[in-house]
C-alpha cells in the first residue's frame, strides 16, 4: 500500500494515482490544474471527497446581467424584508466572481436559485417576457422550474468539503425554498436538512465581515424555516439557540424598520425549542409537560410582536408576522386539546372589541372557544393590508390560514343555535363572518384556490 495516498490531493485521490506531500501536486501542474486543486482541500487524511464538476456545463446564455438584475431588485423588495440574507452588494460581489473555477460555480449557482426563487414565488407564475427567446420557457413558472433544474444540476457536482462555504449553504437553501413553492414538501425538507447540515459545518471565523454578518442571519432563517416546517409536517429539528451560537442583532425599529421585522419573526420561534417539537411531535417521555410551562411557550408567542416596532414594518412583514402569529397560538392549542389541557369557559367568548392575540388572558386561551377570538383578532390584523403583501410569503402563509380556518370551523360546529339569545347570535355571526372572510383570503393565496379550499370543504363535510 503506498504511504502517500491518504495524504492525496482531491484529484488523485479520485483517479487513485500516487500523489507528493506539495500543494497543487507536479501532477495536477503537468495537468494545468494547480490553481483548481491547492485551494480548498481537505488538511486530514479524513477529509470529505471533492467531487470533479467536469460533468457539469453551464447552459449558454441561461442566466443574463438583465434577469440577474431584475430579480435582484424583486428580491431586495419583496423578499428581503422577510429573509434579510442576500444584499444587492452581495449579487454584484457574486456577478464579478461567476467565472469558470469552482467558487465562480457556485457563486453562479447562487444567483440561479436566487433568480429561481424570484420567479417561483414573488412573480406571477403566467406572466412572460423574463425567459430569453432560445430557452424554451412559456412563462414566469416554466423559466423558474428551468433555472431550478439547473442549480440542481451544478448542485450535485459541488465540492463536498470538510468546511462549505456560505454560498454553498445559501444555495441549498434557495433550493429547499423552490421545492416548498412547488409543494415539493419530501424534497424541501430533504434540502432544508442539507442546508443547516452544512451551516453546522461552516467556519464562520473566516468569513470577511460582511460575509459573517449574512451567515447569522442565514442561521436564523434556516431556524425559523426549519421550526414552522417542523410544526407544519411534524419533522424533527435540529438547530438550537444557544450561547455559542450566531446573534440576532436587536435592530431599532426606528431606524432599520426591514431588520426589525425580521428580529420580530426569530422572536416568534424562539419559544418553540427542539423540547417543544418532541412534544409535538409525541416523542415517547416519562415526563409530562405541565400547563405552566405551554403558558410559557404561549406568552411568548403572544408577546413577541412589539406594537412600536410594528408601526414602522412594512405590510410584506406585518402580514406575515400577524399571521404566523395567529397560526402558532391556534398549534399551542391545539397541543393543549391533545393533552387535555383546555377548561370549561369560565366568561363567553369575547366580542368583536377584545383585545389582540398579543394581550389574550391565560384563561381564555385554554378554552375550546379560543380559535375564534384568534380568528377575530386575525381578520382585524389583515383586512387591510394588501393581498399581495400575504401572497408574496407562498405557499406557506396558505396553509397558516388554512390551519387557523380548520380550528374556527372546528368551534362554529360545535355552537348551538340559541334562537333567544340575541348577544349569542351575534356573537356567532360575527364567528362566522370571520370564517367567511379567512377563506376568501385563502382562495386569493398560492394553491389556495386549487388546492387548500378544497381540502377545508372536505374539512367541514366531516
Amino acid at each position: 500500500k503506498r504511504a502517500q495516498v491518504p495524504r492525496a490531493c482531491p484529484r488523485c485521490r479520485k483517479l487513485q494515482k500516487a500523489c507528493s506531500d506539495f500543494r497543487p501536486c507536479q501532477r495536477c501542474v503537468r495537468a494545468g490544474l494547480g490553481k483548481h486543486t491547492s485551494a480548498g482541500s481537505p488538511s486530514t487524511p479524513h477529509g470529505y471527497t471533492s467531487f470533479a464538476r467536469d460533468s457539469f456545463h453551464r447552459q449558454n446564455g441561461l442566466l443574463s446581467p438583465q434577469v440577474i438584475q431584475h430579480c435582484s431588485e424583486r428580491f431586495h423588495s419583496r423578499l428581503y424584508p422577510t429573509i434579510p440574507i442576500v444584499t444587492q452588494d452581495y449579487v454584484r460581489h457574486l456577478e464579478s466572481r461567476a467565472d469558470g473555477s469552482e467558487a465562480g460555480n457556485e457563486a453562479y449557482c447562487v444567483l440561479l436559485g436566487m433568480c429561481a426563487m424570484v420567479l417561483l414565488q414573488v412573480e406571477d407564475p403566467a406572466g412572460t417576457g423574463m425567459a430569453p427567446p432560445h430557452i424554451p420557457a412559456k412563462n414566469n413558472r416554466a423559466f423558474g422550474s428551468t433555472l431550478l433544474e439547473e442549480a440542481l444540476a451544478a448542485h450535485r457536482h459541488l465540492a463536498r468539503r470538510p468546511s462549505p462555504s456560505f454560498e454553498h449553504v445559501l444555495l441549498t437553501f434557495f433550493i429547499y425554498a423552490c421545492h416548498g413553492t412547488l409543494l415539493h414538501h419530501s424534497q424541501a425538507f430533504f434540502f432544508l436538512r442539507e442546508a443547516t447540515t452544512l451551516h453546522h459545518l461552516t467556519r464562520l471565523d473566516t468569513m470577511d465581515p460582511q460575509t459573517r454578518q449574512l451567515a447569522d442571519r442565514l442561521f436564523w432563517v434556516l431556524l425559523i424555516s426549519e421550526r414552522s416546517h417542523g410544526i407544519r409536517y411534524r419533522r424533527p429539528v435540529t438547530l438550537q439557540i444557544t450561547s455559542a451560537g450566531p446573534i440576532l442583532p436587536m435592530y431599532p425599529a426606528s431606524q432599520q424598520p426591514l431588520h426589525a421585522g425580521f428580529v420580530c419573526l426569530a422572536a416568534l420561534f424562539r419559544p418553540l425549542d427542539t423540547s417543544f417539537i418532541a412534544l409535538l411531535n409525541q416523542e415517547l417521555s416519562s415526563i409530562r409537560p405541565s400547563v405552566e410551562s405551554l403558558d410559557e411557550v404561549e406568552n411568548g408567542v403572544a408577546t413577541a410582536l412589539d406594537e412600536r416596532s410594528m408601526a414602522v414594518l412594512e405590510a410584506t412583514q406585518k402580514a406575515n408576522l400577524y399571521v404566523t402569529q395567529a397560526w402558532l397560538l391556534i398549534i399551542i392549542w391545539q397541543l393543549r386539546l391533545r393533552l387535555g389541557q383546555l377548561i370549561a369557559p369560565t366568561e363567553p367568548i369575547q366580542s368583536a372589541n377584545a383585545a389582540t392575540a398579543g394581550s389574550a388572558r391565560p384563561g381564555i386561551s385554554r378554552t375550546y372557544g379560543y380559535p375564534l377570538q384568534v380568528a377575530r383578532n386575525l381578520t382585524i390584523s389583515v383586512q387591510d393590508l394588501p393581498v399581495d403583501s400575504i401572497k408574496v410569503h407562498g405557499v406557506g402563509i396558505t396553509e397558516k390560514v388554512f390551519d387557523v380556518a380548520c380550528a374556527a370551523a372546528n368551534v362554529l360546529a360545535r355552537i348551538p343555535n340559541s334562537h333567544g339569545d340575541m348577544t349569542q347570535l351575534t356573537r356567532k355571526a360575527v364567528a362566522e363572518n370571520d370564517f367567511a372572510y379567512l377563506r376568501r383570503l385563502m382562495q386569493q393565496l398560492p394553491s389556495g384556490s386549487t388546492v387548500y379550499d378544497d381540502l377545508l370543504v372536505k374539512h367541514i363535510s366531516q
